[in-house]
């Protein structure tokens, strides 16, 4: 009996050993940490944004200042400032994974004849991102984390009417090679002063050495100050396409 128990036991450990090493699961791929860095903070990210301090490996990322009307705020540098800053790099098999986290902030500056020019507000942008590079290029990338937050500077004539938190993807997964095409807006009526607002997306890794894959986010801010009235746009993208982001128009709830 004994004889008979041990051979069925050296059976099974032989069957789980041929299964585990040969037709069934593969052994996980060896993870080396290259680079670990600990989030600078808020402070910190301010003082590098504003000096114009970036990791520049972190490539294919446009952030742009934008009127309702789609254009280009002139004097982008006086406007609006971001730092890129790399938290850690893997080495998984034969792919580099690096994380990073971008930090974009816009001031709008009203400017009339009869009023000392004044800073009115402040939004800012966060995105956390996961990066995927082949062959030292950066093919596959997500968003892990989008934050925003609307500071008040000077509130002599300004009136905030609403705002505006979007996050959005597009591009060919990287599980499943269809196309991903994902929005996330929500609006508030108006913002809070302070609070900073966090979306967790889950969208897959998409594409993003390609003529189309792109992720991103974008605040708006429709206001009134002194004597003009106005939506701002500030957009944090990553990667080669561009992002479906409506023009945004304030509705009372």
């Amino acid at each position: 009996m004994k004889k008979i128990l041990l051979s069925f036991a050296v059976a099974v450990v032989l069957a789980v050993s041929s299964f585990t090493s040969g037709n069934g699961l593969a052994a996980p791929k060896e993870e080396k940490v290259l680079y670990k860095a600990e989030m600078k903070s808020e402070k910190e990210l301010r003082k590098d944004a504003l000096s114009g301090k970036k990791d520049y490996d972190f490539r294919n990322l446009k952030v742009q200042l934008t009127d309702e009307n789609g254009n280009l705020v002139k004097d982008l540098s006086k406007s609006t400032h971001y730092t890129v800053q790399k938290l850690k790099e893997t080495k998984v098999g034969e792919q580099i994974l690096s994380d990073y986290v971008v930090y974009a902030l816009a001031d709008y500056d009203a400017r009339d004849q009869d009023s000392n020019p004044g800073i009115n507000f402040t939004q800012t942008v966060w995105m956390w991102t996961s990066i995927l590079k082949e062959n030292n290029i950066d093919v596959w990338g997500k968003a892990t984390r989008y934050e925003a937050k609307w500071e008040l500077n000077d509130g002599n004539g300004l009136t905030i009417k609403g705002g505006e938190f979007n996050a959005s993807a597009f591009g060919r997964s990287k599980s499943t090679g269809k196309t991903i095409m994902s929005t996330d807006a929500t609006p508030y009526y108006p913002p809070s002063w302070g609070k900073t607002y966090v979306k967790l997306p889950t969208w897959d890794y998409i594409r993003i050495d390609d003529q189309y894959g792109a992720f991103g986010a974008r605040v708006a801010t429709a206001y009134t100050a002194r004597s003009s009235s106005s939506t701002l746009y500030s957009t944090v993208i990553v990667g080669s396409g561009s992002l479906p982001f409506e023009p945004w128009v304030p509705k009372q709830p």
